[in-house]
């Protein structure tokens, strides 16, 4: 596939076992209101979200995650996001195994309204810096914000809308 191509697809939600976004919904303003699934990440403590996931039709040329998120109630200052990569390559990568995720980030300045989705993106080069994952493999994507970040200083939850990658 070519640069731009989404080549991440996201197969399954998986909360850790602690410290994870809860789930919520925001309400839309049509009639019937939609309900648009967020996640909540919390001003006041690190918490994660993790994700299944299947890299496709990725031909090496690295990875860019884009974060869409808004706020419950910020419109200023910075969500620090970390996103890493766990790779589960074929009959070598034991799930119960430990396995320290090596994050790379970004900081991103609040909506100018709570409710407005703002766009953001976080990259990875092909090779170790995104545990090696391979096209056709399936891997856990964890993200998380991180709260006490010297750059993170909106008050009020980040609310995860969605999360996807394309090649870079």
């Amino acid at each position: 596939m070519a640069s731009g191509d989404v080549v991440v697809s996201i197969l399954e939600d998986m909360p850790p076992a602690t410290s994870y976004a809860t789930m919520d919904t925001r309400a839309g303003g049509s009639t019937p209101a939609e309900s648009v699934s967020v996640y909540d990440f919390d001003a006041s403590a690190s918490e994660y979200m993790d994700f299944k996931a299947l890299l496709a039709g990725y031909d090496g040329g690295g990875i860019t995650f884009h974060v869409a998120w808004t706020s419950t109630s910020g419109t200023s200052s910075n969500t620090r996001w970390e996103i890493a990569i766990h790779r589960l390559s074929d009959d070598a990568d034991d799930i119960d195994t430990a396995h320290t995720y090596d994050f790379n980030g970004v900081s991103a300045p609040a909506p100018s309204a709570a409710g407005e989705v703002v766009y953001d993106t976080v990259a990875f080069t092909d090779g170790a810096d995104m545990d090696s994952w391979a096209d056709g493999e399936i891997a856990v994507v964890r993200i998380y914000r991180d709260h006490d970040h010297a750059d993170d200083g909106m008050t009020g939850d980040a609310e995860l809308v969605a999360l996807w990658a394309t090649e870079t």
